[in-house]
């Protein structure tokens, strides 16, 4: 019967058996040989015993690293984060990881066996089938998705990615718990379908706010014309028999339907931005900036204003709706200016996180910037300021800016003016 040896045991016993045969031998002829043969003979036995020494030595450090690497290699497989199988063509288990046993919650020894089939739930069975005959008839990697029996009863989501082995008769199998993962996607499929349907709600909404917003605006229009109408007739019927009280209650009657008409206006137009359709084209900004200015300085000729523009600022967007954009923010620091003794407004631009950005600054009275997230809400004003105006300027420039793609900020601290920044795309 074969009987298993330790190999250094082996090492020393041929080289004992060695040692007396050389002796023997040595004995036998050494009548024959002169001194100075024994002498090399001698020599050449030590020499050999050496090399005989280090080879054992190399030996036993190749299988010291052999059985380390072996180890590590064990260790590597039994506790990976993923579980390993080997397959044969009729799935049945022929080697496994620890955490695939701990996956289906089997002892591994009653894995190696087994057919695969019997983890896999009852709807997949077929898929499984058919995937395995891919993993043996295909060139490469095979992977597919399907559910297993866990305690064989409680189901999971397992990635199974497999390649059959170079002679063909089996296949190594990596297989990945995706339990959670599928669960997240379930619940974030469902939110998108939440988030969809609130979307299409509030598309709704919107549409019937500005369809009722453009309706009471417009109709509004009708009982303000007729009330100024009466007024100027009033006036010019019975000017000459009216008190000057009564003069002047209808001056506060027209010039408060002149207002009104003026917010109607504003609204319509803040309610018209979202539908006009853009119509992009390269616009000169530095001229729009120094057309609103003359319009503003002759507006009001009695006011110091130095106005800056600089010059060749182009950009690409809606030529109406960018006018609209400087009307507003050039209107604001022309507006928010006025108490100054010199007031300075500059239009420019500058580069901000790598692309540009147009600005209108001013040396106004500036403001806190805890304010600046209502800045651009509608009906909302700056705080601490006696200007007139209704608070849709900016809501309109950051609702122009959003549908250009860019966005819209302030950057300012009281008594040191204020910059108005936007991007487009």
């Amino acid at each position: 019967m074969k009987t298993d040896k330790n190999p250094q045991t082996e090492a020393a016993e041929l080289r004992r058996r060695a040692e007396k045969q050389l002796i023997v031998r040595g004995t036998e002829e050494s009548g024959s040989r002169t001194e100075d043969e024994n002498r090399r003979l001698l020599h050449e036995l030590q020499v050999h015993q050496i090399e005989l020494e280090m080879q054992n030595a190399e030996l036993r450090q190749s299988r010291d690293e052999v059985e380390k690497a072996l180890g590590e290699y064990t260790d590597l497989y039994d506790f990976a984060p993923v579980g390993y199988l080997t397959l044969d063509r009729a799935g049945t288990i022929h080697g496994a990881n620890l955490t695939f046993a701990k996956l289906v919650g089997i002892e591994r020894s009653l894995l190696l066996g087994q057919r695969f089939g019997r983890f896999v739930t009852a709807e997949a069975r077929a898929s499984f089938t058919a995937f395995l005959e891919k993993i043996f008839t295909g060139q490469g990697k095979e992977v597919c998705e399907m559910g297993l029996l866990k305690d064989g009863t409680c189901p999971l989501f397992v990635l199974i990615e497999a390649v059959a082995s170079a002679s063909g008769q089996e296949c190594r199998a990596a297989i990945v718990d995706i339990s959670e993962r599928r669960q997240l996607e379930a619940e974030l499929d469902m939110l998108h379908a939440d988030l969809a349907a609130r979307a299409a709600e509030l598309e709704a909404a919107n549409i019937d706010l500005e369809a009722f917003n453009y309706s009471v605006s417009h109709d509004l229009r009708g009982p303000l014309t007729i009330v100024a109408g009466y007024c100027d007739v009033i006036e010019n019927l019975y000017g000459d028999a009216l008190a000057g009280e009564c003069l002047d209650y209808i001056g506060e009657i027209q010039a408060g339907a002149m207002r009104m008409n003026q917010l109607i206006e504003t609204l319509l137009r803040f309610s018209s931005v979202k539908r006009v359709e853009l119509h992009r084209k390269k616009v000169s900004l530095s001229k729009m900036a120094k057309d609103v200015a003359r319009n503003l300085q002759a507006a009001e000729p009695e006011r110091r204003v130095t106005l800056r523009s600089a010059t060749g600022i182009t950009a690409n967007g809606d030529a109406e709706l960018l006018r609209l954009v400087l009307d507003n923010l050039i209107g604001n620091a022309w507006k928010y200016s006025k108490n100054q003794e010199e007031a300075v407004i500059e239009f420019g631009m500058a580069e901000v996180d790598g692309q540009p950005a147009y600005f209108v600054r001013d040396n106004g009275p500036g403001f806190d910037m805890t304010a600046a997230a209502r800045l651009f809400l509608p009906f909302q004003r700056i705080p601490g300021t006696n200007v007139d105006g209704h608070g849709i300027g900016l809501a309109t420039v950051d609702r122009i800016i959003r549908r250009h793609g860019g966005k819209v900020w302030a950057e300012s601290k009281p008594s040191e003016g204020a910059t108005f920044y936007f991007t487009l795309k």
